[in-house]
């Protein structure tokens, strides 16, 4: 024979907890650039017979082509810098080490 257990006994029943749903997203940055380039180019083939006038396209062509090879070669320096002083650090500990 089980005993009775108190709460359910006064009517006091404890709550589940709430489930957690999380729908995952997903974000294509390639995916999203291309979209961007096929729109651009598309509007741009529409438009074939005008010259390009709008100054914000152009603006934003411009940053988006220059910005990224700028964070890239910005990125290859620092690499770089930290492999040569990674090298004098450790041709000091040898040369202190042997000598």
């Amino acid at each position: 024979m089980e005993a009775p257990k108190l709460p359910s006994m006064f009517g006091i029943k404890t709550r589940r907890p709430n489930q957690f749903y999380f729908e995952p997203r997903y974000y294509d940055e390639k995916k999203e650039k291309m979209k961007k380039r096929y729109d651009r180019i598309s509007k741009e083939v529409e438009n074939e017979g005008t010259a390009r006038t709008n100054p914000e396209e152009f603006r934003l062509t411009l940053k988006e082509n220059w910005g990224a090879g700028y964070a890239r070669s910005k990125m290859g320096a620092t690499i770089n810098r930290r492999v040569i002083i990674y090298i004098v650090a450790l041709v000091a500990l040898a040369y202190y080490i042997l000598f």
